[in-house]
């Protein structure tokens, strides 16, 4: 009777931990084991107005695969006309499952790049964040909310006519979502530690809100 019960507490333990490494929250989404999430988000940088759209696909196993576009645009006080440029971005994180369940029963642990870029008139800047995440269910009864961090090396590229330039510099991501059934609805901050003459197109730190959909 005890080996029984033993054996059903292990189960039932293995099947917790199975489905919160599942979620990956660590990469910031959250979509279930075969799952996708589809969102739209909108940042609020100093002085521009950005807004766009993400998907990401979790497969069976630790692999994880995300990627999107915002339109960045801010008003010319000349002649009144938008200016705008396109971001398109993806990322992959893969999950190390045994590395989260060493930091607690919800937890999920990650490595995570990514790759964003800009490209117009001639310009091409490039940025390559690469970190570790970490996220967590938060506990809070008749919703799923889970939080994640991700620290971050990142390394940038200008390109411009003839003329290149490369800089290296640390950030941090940080966030939560609530999942209310199928949507889900969260809030993000991105800090990067920029010295005075740091190659860097963002502000230091950027707030932004999302909205989705994971299945």
């Amino acid at each position: 009777m005890k080996k029984s019960v033993a054996g059903l507490f292990a189960a039932v333990a293995t099947l917790a931990f199975a489905g919160t490494a599942q979620a990956q929250i660590c990469a910031g989404f959250p979509s279930s084991d075969r799952g996708f999430y589809f969102g739209v988000r909108a940042d609020f940088p100093e002085d521009v107005d950005s807004y766009g759209v993400e998907a990401n696909y979790n497969f069976s196993g630790p692999l994880g695969v995300y990627g999107g576009l915002n339109v960045i645009s801010a008003e010319d006080g000349e002649e009144g006309e938008d200016n705008s440029l396109d971001e398109l971005y993806a990322g992959v994180a893969f999950e190390a499952v045994s590395l989260g369940l060493m930091v607690g029963p919800r937890v999920s642990a990650c490595a995570v790049g990514e790759v964003r870029n800009i490209s117009e008139d001639g310009l091409n800047y490039t940025e390559i964040p690469l970190g570790v995440g970490i996220g967590a269910s938060l506990g809070i009864p008749l919703v799923e909310a889970a939080g994640y961090v991700q620290p971050q090396v990142v390394f940038t590229r200008a390109s411009f006519e003839d003329e290149d330039e490369t800089d290296t510099n640390f950030g941090i991501k940080a966030g939560a979502t609530l999942g209310l059934g199928l949507v889900t609805v969260g809030g993000e901050v991105r800090h990067m530690f920029l010295s005075d003459d740091a190659l860097s197109i963002r502000d230091e730190t950027t707030f932004g809100i999302r909205v989705g959909i994971a299945l």
